[in-house]
């Protein structure tokens, strides 16, 4: 079985060093504008600088989930003075009851969350916009997985009040680094001296645009491939959501990451996340990392393959 990691392609390369020469760049915020129905996109140097960015323009303290975010919603917000409160979740999952009864408790002037929890689980996100507009309250939402959903439900700008995600490598739009924005309310990406220091270079502009074309095919594919895995292995967390990867809970999960990375790799890489992490869940468990491949290793053949192996590491529960 080989797999590789997903990185820009060669056609993106091409255009990073094109951009070098001339002057032709596309302009990938029109695209995300498409893309988001948002009315305004800015394309910054990275998906920390777009949650900075983000933050900074928020006012008052910020609802994050207890688990299955990402890292820097911990750690990014309190930069510009934005604190943060965790909001209890089922394993990532975040429910509208929930979300509602935190909002009048704590006033919290918005709400930042990941398309899918850990990667792992599709968010209710049309019911959390609904739930934060009725409480004043602007939905955040972090789409770096979920650029071009095929469904609609995510990275969708009649749900969500802000889009932001990460462009660099591995992600859906895979251009190897930068980020975006977008948004429809009224000045809030407007130009200052906090958006021309995060502001993108032309290379990685030149690098988005083109990635931008290929973010359907990268993530209807990864979603195909992880809902393989989780009809295939017995006891996957959330079975009948979509996600970008698959998360199998595991009695000793740095042993059997361990033995997993020996025997499967994407270019030398790793594809195995071992649990307890605030990035996935925290319990234990092994995240197989479907989402950092090349679409075009996703065959049937390497993801039974994949079932196979990992059915010989993990015990598949009693």
């Amino acid at each position: 079985m080989k797999l590789r990691f997903r990185r820009p392609s060669p056609e993106t390369r091409r255009a990073v060093c094109r951009a070098a020469l001339y002057d032709d760049i596309p302009d990938p915020e029109e695209r995300i504008k498409e893309i988001t129905g948002h009315e305004a996109a800015l394309l910054v140097n990275s998906g920390s600088a777009a949650i900075l960015l983000v933050a900074s323009r928020l006012e008052g303290s910020i609802l994050i989930p207890d688990q299955g975010g990402w890292r820097g919603f911990r750690r990014i917000p309190p930069i510009p003075g934005r604190k943060t409160i965790p909001l209890k979740t089922e394993r990532g999952l975040i429910s509208p009851e929930t979300l509602e009864s935190a909002l009048e408790e704590t006033g919290a002037s918005a709400l930042l969350v990941t398309s899918f929890a850990g990667y792992t689980a599709e968010q209710p996100i049309r019911e959390l916009g609904e739930v934060c507009r009725s409480h004043g309250a602007i939905l955040v939402e972090d789409a770096s997985g979920s650029v071009s959903d095929p469904e609609g439900r995510l990275c969708n700008g009649r749900y969500s009040d802000i889009i932001l995600a990460s462009t660099g490598s591995p992600k859906t739009v895979n251009a190897g680094g930068g980020g975006f924005v977008s948004t429809s309310i009224p000045g809030f990406l407007e130009r200052d001296a906090l958006v021309s220091c995060l502001r993108a270079d032309p290379y990685v502009r030149a690098a988005v645009a083109l990635e931008l074309e290929s973010a359907g095919v990268n993530l209807r594919e990864t979603l195909r491939a992880c809902s393989y895995l989780k009809k295939n292995l017995e006891g996957a967390l959330h079975p009948e959501r979509r996600g970008v990867n698959v998360i199998i809970p595991s009695e000793d999960p740095r042993r059997d990451a361990r033995v997993l990375r020996g025997l499967v790799n994407a270019d030398g890489r790793s594809i195995f996340t071992a649990c307890p992490l605030y990035d996935r869940v925290l319990e234990d468990a092994v995240a197989v990392e479907v989402k950092n491949l090349d679409v075009r290793c996703l065959t049937d053949e390497n993801l039974e393959g994949l079932v196979e192996i990992i059915r010989g590491v993990i015990p598949e529960p009693s």
